[in-house]
């Protein structure tokens, strides 16, 4: 998987819909979705499990290990959007407002100007999810974080969905940031927690379409499934009209952004309105050299277990590029 590899319109074009033209790529935004792997601050938060990740924790987790963390996370905004970083990113596995804080304000990637959304969730470790917004291109009209509630495990917490509208130019497209429950027990065990997600989540997108049809729609995230799941079949196949998941060719190729037990897994995915699916331009894993190690081309992770080895995370990131008017 080294090097960058490009999924255009002329690729999916075939594998979704045929006889539609490529807009021009002259005037529009790119978005990225990346997994951060424990992107925690080096405090300890008397309220979430996060001990691990202090200086006296397991990972002996210091300030300089948070500031090399958040140096990385400037590398790869830059690099993806080859130095103009993309105009709307978003983030999972963030522990708070501070390391977004410090992130958009006190390395480099201040010179940007980004806005922040963010909502702290009830996920016991404190991670959450966020959306960074370069404020010259975008603005948020609203936001809210979406809970994930199990009716058959109402003690069992996970992290929010963070719904933002944004309005670009003359465009107004709602993003949807997910971050769904692990796999963590085994697949078969936590498979039903994805689909509650999946369909709190279709819950709130029949809501917004019921009172505004054409809203155009980004749904992003790491969804601990793969694009031929049924946590995702029921968003985006014949049973959930309206939404096409642009992964899938890429999923059909074996593609993926986490490699885990000797295979490469197609987490981190893009999902759009087909009112929306028009105006993609391109979509892509971003899996440059330097976030892959050198022994398996595999992601370079922050630790290996217990072992630091000052990488970026154990996911690629995801692109995609809209024209908007």
């Amino acid at each position: 998987m080294r090097g960058i590899r490009f999924i255009g319109l002329v690729t999916i074009l075939p594998a979704l819909f045929s006889g539609m033209l490529c807009y021009s790529q002259s005037s529009g935004i790119d978005v990225m979705f990346y997994n951060t792997e424990n992107y925690f601050d080096p405090f300890d938060d008397s309220l979430t499990v996060d001990e691990e990740f202090t200086p006296d924790g397991a990972m002996h987790w210091t300030r300089k290990r948070f500031q090399q963390k958040s140096d990385h996370l400037f590398k790869v905004f830059m690099a993806a959007g080859e130095w103009e970083p993309p105009q709307v990113i978003g983030l999972a596995e963030v522990e708070n407002r501070y390391v977004l804080h410090y992130l958009t304000k006190e390395t480099p990637f201040g010179k940007f100007d980004y806005g922040i959304v963010h909502y702290d969730s009830p996920d016991k470790r404190g991670i959450d999810v966020a959306l960074l917004y370069r404020k010259k291109n975008v603005r948020v009209l609203s936001s809210r974080a979406v809970p994930v509630v199990f009716k058959k495990y109402p003690e069992k917490k996970t992290r929010d969905i963070l719904y933002v509208l944004l309005t670009t130019g003359r465009d107004t497209i709602a993003f949807f940031v997910n971050h769904w429950p692990s796999r963590w027990g085994g697949y078969l065990e936590s498979e039903s927690y994805r689909l509650e997600a999946a369909r709190v989540l279709i819950q709130v997108l029949d809501s917004m379409r019921n009172v505004i049809p054409n809203r155009k729609i980004v749904i992003m995230g790491d969804f601990n499934d793969e694009p031929g799941d049924p946590s995702l079949s029921l968003i985006a196949k014949k049973d959930h009209e309206g939404y096409i998941n642009l992964m899938m060719p890429l999923y059909d190729k074996k593609e993926g952004t986490l490699y885990y037990d000797h295979r490469w897994w197609l987490f981190d995915q893009f999902i759009v309105s087909d009112n929306l699916f028009p105006a993609v331009t391109e979509v892509r894993i971003f899996n440059p050299a330097f976030l892959l190690t050198r022994e398996g081309d595999i992601p370079f992770r922050t630790y290996v277990g217990m072992r630091y080895q000052n990488g970026f995370s154990d996911h690629l990131p995801v692109l995609l590029k809209i024209q908007i008017r």
